[in-house]
């Protein structure tokens, strides 16, 4: 029996097409940027990172957390030590917040679509319907997302400010160790950045998944 491919199985395979395009852009992180900012010239200054919630400072998840932002500011010309007296003292913190829902569309087909004629093709018949078919049927998609955030300051040991930031994105778990490795390479790019502004830091993450 000729099988004939339905309006309603059409809409499904947009949908379809839709989740993978969703899925395939978790391979990019977005996070907004914004820094305030005295910063002179790094010279080799000696930094010693602690976290500002004095809790934590013993804590093997805040170490690593440490470890990830004392990479990137030896990049930028400055020695992470831990010295007990540094020249600057870097100050960070990591938190993410409780889970709201988010609403966004999802792009399905034209509710009036219609056929224009069939021709055989082969041992099969096949649709062939208008080109440039408007789809805008679209759909209403509840998820759950998060908002990561990571802050970072730098000041004189007398405690003169030089430096604040935040870096934050939203995130569809809560896994907080895989999202700081993005949150402080976002914060990073082009460092210490523009005073006073908010930027939009996308990072391609590859195959990462």
């Amino acid at each position: 029996m000729a099988s004939m491919m339905t309006a309603k199985s059409l809409k499904n395979i947009v949908l379809a097409a839709a989740l993978v395009a969703l899925s395939a852009c978790s391979s990019t992180f977005r996070s907004d940027v914004a820094t305030f900012h005295k910063l002179p010239q790094p010279e080799g200054e000696r930094l010693m990172l602690v976290p500002m919630n004095e809790e934590r400072k013993d804590s093997l998840e805040f170490q690593q957390y440490a470890a990830i932002l004392a990479n990137h500011l030896r990049h930028e010309g400055y020695k992470a030590t831990g010295e007990k007296d540094p020249d600057l003292i870097v100050g960070f913190d990591v938190q993410i917040s409780d889970g709201r829902e988010k609403v966004s569309a999802m792009p399905g087909a034209r509710s009036d679509f219609y056929w224009r004629n069939y021709w055989y093709w082969g041992r099969y018949w096949h649709p062939v319907y208008p080109v440039g078919v408007d789809f805008y049927d679209d759909r209403l998609v509840t998820r759950t997302v998060y908002t990561a955030t990571l802050w970072l300051e730098i000041r004189k040991p007398d405690g003169e400010l030089l430096f604040e930031g935040r870096a934050e994105a939203e995130t569809r778990n809560r896994a907080i160790p895989e999202v700081v490795p993005h949150l402080a390479e976002a914060l990073f790019t082009d460092f210490p950045g523009p005073s006073g502004v908010t930027r939009h830091i996308k990072l391609d993450l590859g195959d990462e998944k």
